[in-house]
């Protein structure tokens, strides 16, 4: 049986936080994601790890804060790194990448979707001790 890959239909079934969030841009971005989940993932894992990728790609970009209508300003990540009161001033301190090979594990760590992504990378793609 040949590998369906996941669909706009699909991811917002599972994260209806993305439900206003145009079926065009989901599928560019699932088609982003098929490029980091291969063939060579466990096919049970294959298209919910697509899907939390797609998502993590999507919070990560502040879709989900203007699929909930959230208007205005840039998307905010990351820990709040200072607050004022007076006067209201929030500084936040971002996401990192490890340098090198593109995401880092701290990318992922920036949202649910990318830490649920990590566990099921880590679970096809274990460390390999070599003596």
């Amino acid at each position: 049986m040949a590998y369906v890959p996941p669909t706009a239909a699909d991811l917002k079934a599972r994260f209806p936080e993305f439900a206003a969030v145009s079926d065009t841009l989901v599928d560019l971005i699932l088609a982003e994601a098929i490029t980091q989940v291969g063939e060579t993932w466990v096919e049970r894992d294959r298209k919910p790890a697509m899907l939390y990728l797609a998502a993590h790609m999507l919070a990560s970009e502040g879709r989900d804060a203007a699929a909930a209508g959230v208007v205005g300003g840039d998307a905010v990540t990351g820990p709040l790194k200072r607050r004022k009161v007076g006067d209201v001033e929030a500084e936040f301190a971002g996401v990192s990448s490890s340098s090198g090979d593109g995401a880092g594990a701290s990318e992922y760590a920036s949202t649910a979707y990318g830490q649920r992504f990590l566990e099921l990378m880590r679970r096809n793609f274990p460390a390999v001790a070599v003596a």
